[in-house]
């Protein structure tokens, strides 16, 4: 049995609720938590004073395969750039495919990811299981959960389509829908019931245009068409409608907001403080790594004042609520809540440690709000993953 460490002298957002705690110790065995409570003298003990120490963060969605496309195609609206087989990305993607300096660039973006405290993460990884294989190889080695949920090709028969889904399916976590219109909705079900503990997610309502379409065309909107084959989470959702995002709510299915991209992308902006006044459960994701760096500091605190504004509420989000889905709403989104978002006993021991005595976290009067409208990567002073101190690759 390896030894008892205990974790001293710290500010800790301690369980679920994320409790601002004070004059505790986290012990950790095994790298997991055992317990928190009061310094133990008889174990090993490492002193964090002057830190807070808060669960790493979960990346709920995310395309880690454009990270070597880094601010290409900017001002460009969102069908040129992001819906294949032609749009810039697609294009990019094509270019590089099955190269050693694509497997580099992915590398590069999961590292910038546990740098700026993610330890786990939902890749909608295109290029079918080439790309799922791509993404497996470029996370060698990395203490990261890197769900990738694979694609499809976009335009081929039903049959080839499942055909493809199966074989995808062996070594994907699951599927990571571009669009309600990319595949038949009976292929969807049938691949839902087949394997019901893989995830499948799907983009929803990104674009006006194509919500206000699916409404034409069916009479229901993106959201509401998806439901049917029972989706863990839908991402975007910018422009569902009250009654679809009540709907959501009731069905028990995740929201993933990435407003920082949909901004960048003049997609639109999620109704937050909407999301949350329906019950809906919703997580936060980075999106493109071509237009957003993975960096959910950044995005919390923009989700905060876009909810804020256009809400004309000061009071409309309240930052815990904000930092629980930057961490255990969105554990629970990706199937993850056993072992990550909260530093709770039996869970892992991976940790943000900030250091209240930067500059910028000096004298602040909310150790939360301060987290979600002030900390940048620079305040980290160390990231803690099972227990043990992570080193940046060089």
């Amino acid at each position: 049995m390896s030894e008892l460490i205990s974790f001293t002298g710290a500010t800790i957002l301690a369980g679920d609720e994320l409790r601002v705690t004070t004059g505790q110790a986290l012990l950790i065995q095994s790298g997991r938590i055992v317990a928190l409570e009061a310094p133990l003298p008889s174990v090993r003990q490492v002193d964090l004073s002057g830190r807070l120490l808060c669960p790493m963060f979960i990346d709920a969605h995310t395309h880690v395969g454009d990270t070597g496309a880094k601010e290409l195609g900017v001002g460009l609206p969102l069908e040129k750039v992001v819906v294949p087989p032609d749009g810039l990305k697609h294009r990019f993607l094509q270019s590089v495919r099955g190269t050693a300096g694509h497997i580099n660039m992915m590398r590069h973006g999961l590292l910038e990811m546990l740098h700026n405290g993610i330890i786990a993460l939902a890749d909608f990884r295109e290029q079918g299981l080439a790309g799922v294989r791509a993404l497996r190889q470029a996370a060698t080695d990395l203490p990261l959960r890197v769900l990738a949920l694979g694609r499809m090709a976009e335009g081929a028969s039903a049959d080839e389509i499942e055909a493809e889904a199966h074989a995808l399916l062996q070594e994907a976590d699951g599927l990571g829908i571009r669009d309600v219109e990319a595949y038949p909705e009976d292929v969807l079900k049938r691949l839902r019931a087949a394997y019901p503990h893989k995830i499948f997610a799907a983009h929803a309502a990104e674009d006006e245009a194509s919500e206000v379409r699916s409404r034409r065309e069916t009479g229901r909107g993106q959201p509401a068409r998806l439901l049917d084959w029972q989706p863990d989470f839908l991402v975007h959702l910018v422009h569902a409608s009250a009654e679809e995002l009540m709907r959501l709510a009731e069905a028990g299915t995740f929201a993933v907001a990435c407003p920082r991209c949909n901004g960048l992308l003049g997609a639109g902006q999620p109704r937050l403080a909407q999301w949350a006044r329906s019950g809906l459960s919703f997580a936060l994701g980075t999106d493109n790594v071509m237009f957003n760096s993975p960096d959910m500091l950044r995005e919390m605190d923009f989700a905060s004042r876009l909810a804020r504004g256009r809400e004309q509420d000061a009071a409309a989000l309240e930052p815990r609520r904000l930092l629980q889905a930057a961490t255990l709403n969105g554990a629970r989104a990706l199937h993850l809540e056993k072992e990550l978002g909260s530093l709770a006993p039996g869970k892992e021991a991976s940790f943000i440690a900030f250091d209240l005595h930067s500059p910028n976290l000096r004298y602040q009067q909310d150790v939360i709000s301060a987290l979600v409208h002030r900390a940048t990567p620079a305040d980290i002073a160390d990231i803690y993953v099972k227990g043990e101190a992570w080193a940046a690759e060089d």
